[in-house]
């Protein structure tokens, strides 16, 4: 295997803001990968280098203490190893709440911390960072000051705001492919400022939104198989045919559904509980898959 991936709880309190955080650590001298179109991510380099394609192409190495802006894309990634990165991968009320920048905005950037974070907040990270480094503490631990800096957030979220993006989340949560009257009838907005809001959390109006969890819900089933026949055939329903299934899968994975039987970072990045809302249909039916085994076993 050429990488381990931990993913790590967040505790009780961060919840709302942190979907999960992850140790990626590999010894491998490189590796060539793809980022999944992930919500945002804080993140530390403690060992090696790590370089992501922005969405203007270039490649461009990322700082000791960094964000990775919500990606609309999966992003094209390099780790010169031995590698380890720690990170939490945001909500997107955490991403707002910790930086305050629109995500239709900075959408597929890599951010040094020190560009939206108090120079504490940065001094914090930085100096555990070195000390991971030099031995004094283990690469999970580095999750504690992310948490903390998480908790830090500056930014006061508008209660407006909020009440449409738990709308929205509850609408994304409802189904595979729930309809967007659904969306619009839930929220005492005209279809303009519900598309302003959305785009300023996750970067795109619903219909894209929607299309983009789609798209991860099915490739995080190809990736963790062991659900139904008939879940898997519910969720495939949704595409119109094979080829845009595939096209989709592509764009915000960077892989083929073929090839998630191979071993990648890719692949393990796709579970869901790093997604948020995006794989909380899957955690459902998978719980609802292991329940119905234990009773029949």
């Amino acid at each position: 295997m050429q990488f381990k991936l931990e993913i790590i709880a967040p505790p009780e309190e961060l919840a709302g803001r942190i979907n999960t955080f992850y140790v990626i650590e590999t010894e491998a001298p490189r590796i060539e990968e793809f980022i999944p179109a992930y919500s945002a991510q804080l993140a530390v380099i403690p060992c090696g280098r790590l370089a992501i394609t922005d969405g203007e192409g270039v490649l461009r190495p990322a700082p000791t203490a960094f964000a990775i802006a919500p990606l609309l894309t999966a992003a094209p990634c390099v780790l010169e190893g031995p590698t380890t990165i720690v990170g939490a991968s945001l909500t997107h009320l955490g991403w707002q709440a910790l930086a305050n920048l629109p995500a239709d905005a900075v959408h597929d950037r890599i951010i040094p911390a020190a560009d939206f974070l108090a120079p504490a907040l940065v001094d914090r990270l930085e100096d555990a960072v070195a000390a991971c480094a030099a031995g004094a503490m283990v690469p999970r631990d580095l999750c504690g000051p992310l948490g903390a800096v998480v908790a830090a957030a500056p930014h006061a979220l508008r209660p407006d705001h909020v009440a449409v993006i738990e709308a929205i989340l509850r609408w994304l949560a409802s189904g595979f492919d729930p309809a967007i009257g659904d969306l619009y009838a839930s929220v005492s907005l005209s279809p303009r400022q519900l598309q302003r809001i959305c785009r300023r959390y996750f970067g795109v109006p619903p219909a894209q939104v929607l299309k983009r969890f789609r798209a991860l819900r099915a490739a995080m089933l190809l990736a963790q198989p062991g659900l139904s026949a008939a879940f898997h055939d519910e969720m495939m329903a949704t595409y119109f045919d094979q080829a845009h299934l595939i096209h989709d899968i592509r764009r915000y994975t960077g892989r083929t559904p073929t090839q998630f039987r191979q071993e990648s970072l890719a692949r393990e990045l796709l579970d869901p509980a790093a997604h948020g809302e995006a794989g909380a249909l899957l955690n459902r039916a998978g719980e609802k898959t292991r329940n119905r085994r234990r009773i029949d076993g």
